[in-house]
């Protein structure tokens, strides 16, 4: 594997309607992949798509670097790897490219116990690799009040990776209100995260959860699971997420999370009349993060080798609802 990754980009226009794909060239290492295409299809869903984004690994050896990749689909600033920052883990590239018989070629985020950290603040019971999209982003990529956006992508977690007794996020939905004011739930928890963890009782589990925000007075309001299932269903396999949100004080939240060697869906959500939305402006948004973002206070319960998480075809579908 090496340390940079590459990848292909390009812009077109169909139909009167900008849509924007970012995406891999072909190569003899994706011949004969087995799942080359997204699968996954949200049942009884009438989305119809007006803009799509879609960042995919073409291999090692072409195009652009994985960062260089990255920042082309989803704008400068959008990576947060502790080799980018002063003072934190800069001796080892954080995103590289691989390539399997299965998935073809991905991307390959690394965490490190010992020496990552979050990004260039102080805290030292956190680490975080992670990529969103934000500000500088195309408003296509960003989630405003009303709009139903669609996310996508592929991604693998070993059998040997170790999980926090309190969260290992690998995909978050984040709000950013621009007054910080908890009028609406301000930003500061994420709406949605998915995540590994131990249970004190049932063991490792993959786990959904949403957060409600905050009241006016900033204290938080109660949160939930929305699903919670063996960590075991997905180890050392590819699975496929897709997930489409409302963003509405009424919105609505779709996820479902598919294994692709047997096609067994593995997790599947459809919550309707859920705050989804966090503005208190037409300036404010929301937007994914994916990668690895872990706690690290309990220290003892990780392992102090490398941890890998792959991921395949980050995609943003922005789109209507046709009756």
């Amino acid at each position: 594997m090496k340390d940079i990754g590459h990848s292909c980009y390009a812009i077109w226009l169909l139909m009167g309607m900008c849509t924007l794909f970012s995406s891999g060239c072909t190569s003899t290492s994706n011949q004969g992949t087995v799942q080359s295409q997204f699968i996954t299809h949200l049942p009884n869903s009438n989305f119809t798509p007006t803009t799509t984004l879609t960042v995919s690994a073409d291999g090692a050896d072409s195009g652009f670097n994985a960062y260089e990749l990255i920042t082309k689909g989803f704008g400068k600033g959008t990576i947060e790897s502790p080799d980018l920052y002063v003072g934190n883990h800069t001796d080892v590239v954080h995103i590289v490219e691989d390539s399997d018989e299965v998935i073809g070629n991905h991307f390959v985020f690394l965490s490190h116990r010992d020496f990552d950290k979050d990004r260039n603040k102080a805290s030292l019971d956190r680490q975080r690799n992670e990529i969103k999209t934000f500000g500088r982003s195309d408003p296509t990529l960003l989630g405003f009040q009303g709009e139903t956006v669609q996310y996508q992508w592929r991604f693998k977690v070993s059998t040997e990776m170790k999980l926090s007794r309190k969260f290992s996020h690998f995909f978050q939905i984040k709000a950013k209100n621009a007054t910080e004011s908890n009028a609406n739930g301000n930003d500061e928890q994420p709406i949605i995260t998915l995540s590994g963890a131990q249970h004190p009782r049932t063991g490792n589990e993959l786990q959904v959860r949403y957060n409600a925000g905050s009241k006016p007075s900033g204290e938080r309001k109660k949160g939930e699971y929305l699903s919670r299932v063996d960590w075991d269903l997905i180890t050392d396999e590819w699975v496929e997420v897709i997930v489409q949100v409302t963003y509405a004080e009424q919105g609505e939240f779709a996820m479902q999370l598919t294994r692709l060697s047997d096609q067994s869906v593995i997790l599947d959500i459809q919550r309707d009349n859920i705050d989804m939305w966090r503005g208190n402006t037409h300036k404010d948004y929301a937007r994914p993060k994916w990668g690895i973002y872990r706690s690290i206070a309990d220290k003892d319960s990780l392992r102090a080798e490398e941890e890998q998480v792959r991921f395949a075809d980050f995609t943003i579908r922005k789109g209507v609802m046709l009756d």
